[in-house]
């Protein structure tokens, strides 16, 4: 399998988001293989976007037709996927 299938890109985090909490959310739609918030190196501090990986690629599909509200703010989410394949478009 494609390490990047079953992956999507969650931008607009709370700072407040923690990784567990962002799992919470999304494992009602499948099981979660990994939730990470992306961090600063130099502070630690969330940048405000992340990462899941599904273990069904296929409930990516589901997650991304739905809209998300997390700690009070509407997270957008991408198929990481898709988003490579454009970077050399």
């Amino acid at each position: 399998m494609d390490s990047d299938q079953g992956k999507i890109f969650v931008g607009g985090i709370s700072w407040e988001t923690t990784e567990e909490k962002l799992k919470d959310h999304f494992s009602k739609f499948g099981e979660v293989v990994e939730a990470v918030i992306m961090k600063d190196r130099a502070t630690g501090r969330a940048r405000g976007f992340g990462f899941i990986v599904f273990a069904d690629p296929m409930v990516s599909d589901m997650v991304l037709l739905e809209k998300h509200n997390i700690d009070g703010r509407m997270v957008s989410e991408t198929n990481n996927l898709l988003s490579s394949q454009n970077d050399g478009v």
